[in-house]
């Protein structure tokens, strides 16, 4: 009888052991609700590996790729708008600094949106002021809400303040916002996790100040042939160089030291960026090649493709859903077989004509990896687990 009372007392003891190691793995998420506009640029390699180049805020980013592989028909701008009007019937968007002219086009014939020139504007809306101050009778039910506000990123205090003085409404990009001026910190959020870390090109960020060894210390960590250099703090490719490991000195003395050396790709804009740069660091990484492809509008030449998809996620009733809204193509201004820097045969162009259609059985395929991969990273937004 003794032993097996004790025998259970130990199982239950066992039980509420597990029970607390479970608990103290759980993390109340830093937002009831949430609803965010991502874009993920990426290479699909040869082994059918995604790997991703960049993850930016969706507001301000272009999609004039999707509209021009649709013939002048932005389907990114119509589903983004189309998940959105699932909710309610009045909200509010600041379309001034938004880097879409579609998407604006999308905002500004919505009636169910009022669209604002300057933040003073929304608070100055009675209409706003009034659904703003209402009851949400559950927080964790984006439907209890009475509109959505979509501002451009604020690199202050990521609308912290606003979301507490005006706790009736849902800022869109509430949980992506901490994350949109630095690509160190986004990139963070793919470290300490073994499926998200698979997906992104060794990378280290480093001091932006010229050492005669730093190149030999980039060279080391990330070991390989071939390297990017991206400013922490830039947007539309610009300060990007691709570089050769041999002449990844040349490169850094140039741009962090000003110190001209006999660079081919010195009439580059790229590295004019660099002159009024003032981050303390930036950013290597290993260049990821991707799989060529033929463009029958370029003349049926092969190009490096990068792939670019826009996605949608949403925290609601504690439940994480990721819609994929769509992506293209984009390209180099130049094709493998002809000649051309780095830069101009790797860096895509973000110009017409340069873009396409993806495969589609290859952007399914993509989507389900970035789908994995983005479930992770927006747990870690939320503050649902813990970042590396």
């Amino acid at each position: 009888m003794f032993k097996t009372t004790l025998n259970t007392c130990l199982l239950i003891l066992l039980l509420l052991g597990n029970c607390w190691v479970l608990a103290a793995n759980i993390h109340q998420s830093i937002l009831p609700v949430d609803v965010s506009f991502l874009v993920v640029d990426m290479k699909y390699s040869k082994n059918k590996e995604v790997k991703i180049c960049e993850i930016q805020n969706g507001y301000q980013s272009s999609f004039q790729g999707g509209r021009f592989s649709n013939g002048g028909t932005s389907l990114i701008a119509q589903n983004f708008m189309n998940e959105l009007d699932k909710y309610y019937d009045k909200s509010w968007v600041k379309v001034r600094g938004m880097s879409d002219k579609e998407l604006k086009n999308e905002f500004l014939n919505n009636k169910r949106w009022s669209t604002l020139g300057t933040n003073d504007d929304l608070i100055r809306d009675p209409i706003f002021l009034s659904n703003a101050s209402k009851a949400v009778n559950d927080r964790n039910d984006l439907q209890s809400y009475h509109g959505f506000v979509f501002l451009k990123p604020n690199k202050s205090d990521h609308g912290e303040e606003f979301r507490k003085k005006y706790p009736g409404v849902v800022v869109i990009d509430s949980a992506v916002n901490p994350y949109s001026w630095d690509k160190q910190k986004m990139s963070s959020l793919l470290r300490g996790n073994p499926l998200t870390e698979k997906h992104k090109p060794k990378w280290g960020f480093y001091q932006t100040k010229y050492e005669p060894d730093l190149a030999e210390k980039i060279n080391r960590d990330i070991g390989s042939s071939m390297l990017v250099i991206k400013p922490i703090n830039a947007f539309k490719g610009n300060g990007v160089i691709i570089v050769k490991k041999e002449d990844l000195n040349r490169v850094l003395k140039y741009i962090l030291d000003n110190e001209i050396e006999d660079l081919t790709d010195i009439d580059d804009a790229a590295y004019d960026f660099w002159n009024s740069y003032t981050s303390d660091t930036f950013i290597v990484e290993e260049f990821i090649d991707s799989e060529p492809i033929a463009v029958p509008h370029l003349e049926n030449k092969l190009y490096c493709p990068t792939l670019r998809l826009a996605f949608l996620l949403t925290y609601n009733k504690q439940k994480i859903e990721i819609i994929c809204l769509g992506g293209y193509y984009k390209f180099p201004e130049k094709a493998l077989s002809e000649e051309g820097s780095l830069n101009e045969k790797y860096k895509t162009c973000c110009e017409p004509p340069f873009y396409s259609k993806p495969d589609p059985i290859l952007m399914k395929d993509a989507e389900r990896q970035l789908k994995e991969v983005l479930h992770i990273v927006y747990q870690k937004m939320l503050g649902l687990i813990k970042s590396a």
